[in-house]
């Protein structure tokens, strides 16, 4: 039996190709029956057979090798800095470092053509760093955040410099690291270029890369290795996440985990951890954001860099772009076998 992507796939887009393969394990998306709105898909296991056909369709509008390079920082760090403010936070300090500054910055640290980055060393990740933030709002909301315990993923952390290319990754490894907030289980990111090559989602020379991922890859990968249940999600260009807000409020007052989203037009992963909802039209969602580049070594050090909080929704996600979802859960069999 082979398996094929959606000839209008809306989460990868482009046409279907056709590549003798040898039996191996590959996954394929479905989409849900009934689902109203934004379309819901999810993971199924197949095989395939030697010489039957696979798609070998695009890598999607995140996995553009292109587009992450054009935007690798162009400054050379001899140190690993402290946590650099986010990008539109409200902070007057900017370290050299982000990857936002890069342009300013290189032209008052000029490296050599032949000076490398120094890679910074492993840092241990944060835990649960949304806690000690305020509500958003000026009055009485409805207001739910994740249960559960979760690690604060982002560049460099584990030593490899990632900037421009690893958001996507970084997100993946803080949905790993739920429920328990713990390390182990968490794949490094060549191992999940390996995982993604081994499922024949991606063609070989993928490992080592610096090609993007997504919410499709980071379903596939949630489900290889044993991580919480991933649902995916597409929110249709235009539409942003406003109509989606009632599904994540039952999300995550359900007990539900952290949740990747990301689109095209805007293609930084980010994961949220919350929902705000009131008063009236006010709507705001709680932002954990993976683009840090330096040596957090607090909480409040990342909440007054911008890091992680509370953003609005209209201001933060861009209408001419569609978003796909991965909504982490408890994952069924894992707490069976824990119980057996």
């Amino acid at each position: 039996m082979g398996g094929r992507w959606p000839a209008t796939d809306p989460l990868r887009g482009g046409t279907l190709g056709t590549r003798p393969a040898p039996a191996r394990r590959i996954w394929r998306l479905r989409r849900k029956k009934g689902s109203a709105g934004a379309a819901e898909w999810g993971c199924s296991a197949l095989w395939e057979a030697s010489g039957s056909t696979w798609s070998s369709g695009p890598q999607g509008v995140l996995s553009t090798a292109s587009r992450c390079r054009a935007r690798l920082s162009a400054v050379c760090s001899p140190v690993l800095p402290t946590a650099s403010p986010r990008p539109g936070a409200k902070s007057k300090c900017w370290s050299l470092s982000s990857p936002w500054s890069s342009l300013h910055a290189a032209r008052r640290n000029i490296c050599p053509a032949s000076a490398t980055p120094l890679l910074p060393t492993a840092l241990e990740p944060l835990k649960d760093v949304h806690l000690g933030l305020a509500p958003p709002g000026r009055g009485p909301a409805r207001l739910t955040i994740l249960s559960g315990h979760y690690l604060y993923y982002h560049y460099g952390c584990d030593g490899l410099d990632d900037r421009g290319w690893g958001c996507g990754y970084r997100t993946l490894q803080t949905l790993c690291s739920w429920p328990d907030g713990l390390p182990a289980g968490v794949p490094g990111l060549v191992e999940v270029q390996a995982a993604l090559e081994d499922m024949g989602d991606k063609p070989r020379g993928f490992r080592g890369s610096r090609s993007w991922i997504g919410c499709v890859e980071a379903g596939l990968c949630l489900d290889y290795f044993g991580g919480p249940q991933g649902r995916l999600c597409h929110v249709p260009r235009g539409a942003g996440l406003q109509g989606e807000l009632e599904r994540l409020y039952s999300h995550f007052a359900g007990g539900g985990g952290p949740v990747m989203v990301g689109g095209d037009v805007d293609a930084q992963s980010k994961a949220l951890l919350g929902v705000c909802l009131g008063p009236g039209t006010e709507a705001y969602v709680l932002v954990l954001d993976p683009h840090c580049w330096g040596a957090p070594k607090t909480l409040s050090e990342l909440q007054v860099a911008g890091w992680v909080g509370w953003r609005e929704v209209c201001t933060t996600f861009d209408p001419n772009s569609f978003y796909n979802l991965c909504l982490t859960s408890h994952n069924s069999e894992k707490q069976l076998h824990s119980q057996d």
